[in-house]
């Protein structure tokens, strides 16, 4: 797996707030072709200039593993994700308006979610 690329965007005094009392550290975040930033606001006073970097990469940290115990329960097995490309109502060999006059209508999105949830609970 590729690594993410982490670094700092820009460093400034956090908007909306007095400018002697919080500054925003925000980091850009690259993988591949995603990118996003994410602004850490710490207080000024709390830390000296050369621990401020250290304090916003502890702090991106945070909140990074707090996001991963949060949806943690997302996670899909190998098994369950089959389940998923098995139910896909996506045509295989067959083009899209063959598909359509040829084949029954799809069950309701509420029929496919009863029916993965009851396959799911099988296992």
């Amino acid at each position: 797996m590729s690594r993410f690329k982490i670094k700092v965007a820009r460093i400034e005094a956090a908007r909306g707030h007095r400018a002697d009392t919080q500054v925003c550290i925000t980091f850009q975040i690259t993988h591949g072709a995603v990118g996003f930033q994410v602004p850490i606001h710490l207080k000024v006073g709390d830390y000296d200039d050369t621990e401020m970097i250290q304090a916003a990469r502890s702090a991106l940290h945070e909140i990074f593993v707090d996001l991963g115990h949060q949806t943690l329960h997302w996670r899909l097995s190998a098994k369950e994700l089959r389940l998923l490309a098995d139910m896909s109502l996506r045509p295989k060999n067959m083009s899209v308006r063959l598909a359509r006059a040829v084949a029954p209508a799809p069950p309701s999105l509420r029929a496919q979610r009863r029916n993965l949830s009851n396959k799911l609970m099988r296992k």
